[in-house]
């Protein structure tokens, strides 16, 4: 089929939008951790199926200790650090809003980059700039939040605003350690395939995460979804677009796709968001919003095709 792998990106971009809707909701009635605690142990048995389905393996046993090491920091960075910021952001300042924030993410990319001295061409600056200038138009409505959390005080919503940053700069990092950690080399010519990288990174997610939860003296968090009807919904049918449905559609755009085209109409999901938050939740977003939004992804679409 023509153009299978930009069907799939598109395909993506839209199943990390309900995704991100669905575990708002959740975040919203039990809490970011508890969560972030249950989507990664409910996808886990989900996506190590996948792998297995698709490889005849559980485990990437074929990829050197190095490798592992690289894409488990890359759980850490993205699942965990990154996660327990978008999810407080989704819970307070809602899922519009902390997607257009997220949006920052390959520009906190390229400036990792350039500190291991990939230093960024003119377009990829542009980008950079585009990227920021549209998140400032879009916070520049300060009633963007209201319709999610009406009594949202300015210190909350600040805060939510700083976890959708982390959210941003867990993932940057994140994808550049798992590129390295998938990277063709001439001691492994064909790389880590990107389904079992994931695993991996699932799965060290998931005992970080839980880690944590032992240390906070809430082992078993994640029980409190189980417990409430709405967050129960809101996290499987997020887990089910987002870390199966999301990642198996990323897995075969990136892998029908050319890299940069992938990967900028993936990043398209605030797009998406803008008519699903006005439907869903009544967002108003207005003109300098919608005009944000175009020009927040089109500086993240400028920067990743450029790579």
């Amino acid at each position: 089929m023509p153009y299978l792998g930009e069907v799939c990106a598109v395909a993506t971009a839209m199943c990390w939008t309900v995704s991100s809707l669905s575990f708002g909701i959740a975040s919203r009635a039990v809490g970011g951790i508890a969560t972030n605690q249950f989507r990664l142990w409910a996808a886990l048995p989900v996506l190590a199926l996948l792998v297995w389905w698709s490889s005849g393996e559980v485990w990437p046993t074929q990829a050197p200790m190095e490798r592992i090491v690289l894409l488990a920091l890359s759980g850490l960075a993205g699942l965990v650090l990154g996660d327990i910021g978008y999810f407080h952001a989704l819970a307070t300042i809602g899922p519009r809003l902390s997607s257009v924030v997220m949006a920052t993410w390959p520009a906190m990319a390229a400036g990792i980059a350039a500190l291991q001295g990939d230093l960024p061409n003119g377009w990829m600056v542009l980008g950079i700039a585009l990227s920021m200038l549209g998140v400032a138009l879009v916070l520049m409505r300060s009633r963007e939040g209201s319709a999610w959390s009406p009594n949202l005080s300015p210190r909350q919503w600040w805060l939510g605003i700083g976890g959708a940053l982390l959210g941003a700069l867990g993932q940057a990092g994140g994808v550049v350690l798992a590129r390295q950690g998938m990277a063709e080399t001439a001691d492994l010519p064909a790389g880590v395939s990107p389904l079992p990288a994931t695993l991996v990174r699932m799965a060290t997610g998931a005992v970080a995460l839980q880690l944590l939860a032992i240390v906070q003296r809430r082992p078993l968090a994640m029980l409190v979804v189980l417990r409430h009807r709405t967050a129960f919904a809101g996290a499987m049918v997020g887990m089910v677009f987002g870390p199966v449905l999301g990642v198996w559609l990323s897995m075969t755009a990136t892998h029908l796709a050319p890299l940069g085209i992938a990967a900028t109409l993936m990043a398209s999901s605030p797009l998406f968001m803008m008519p699903v938050a006005r439907i869903a939740y009544g967002a108003r977003v207005g003109w300098l919003g919608f005009v944000g939004t175009l020009v927040a992804v089109g500086g993240a679409a400028l920067l990743l095709l450029t790579r």
